[in-house]
C-alpha cells in the first residue's frame, strides 16, 4: 500500500522524504549524573518526514501504523 499511496505534504502536495527515526526527550540536562540521570526522563522515538519543497516536517510515533508509511 505505501508504494501506491506516497505520503504527500498537506501544504504543497509534494511527496515527503523519510529522513529517519529521531529520539526526543523531555526534561533537563542532568550534568554530573550524565547517563544515570537520563533514566528519569521521558523519551519518545518519532519517524520524521520532510517536504523537500516547503520544508514542512511531519512526525509519527515510531512503532504505530508503520505499515501505512513508506520508507
Amino acid at each position: 500500500m505505501p508504494d501506491d499511496h506516497p505520503m504527500e505534504c498537506p501544504r504543497c502536495r509534494a511527496q515527503l522524504d523519510y529522513v529517519g527515526t529521531k529520539r526526543f526527550h523531555e526534561g533537563t540536562r542532568w550534568g554530573v549524573l550524565g547517563e544515570l540521570g537520563e533514566l528519569f526522563t521521558n523519551r519518545e522515538h518519532f519517524d520524521v518526514y520532510v517536504c523537500p519543497r516547503c520544508g514542512r516536517v511531519e512526525l509519527f510515533v515510531d512503532g504505530i501504523g508503520e505499515e501505512y508509511r513508506p520508507r
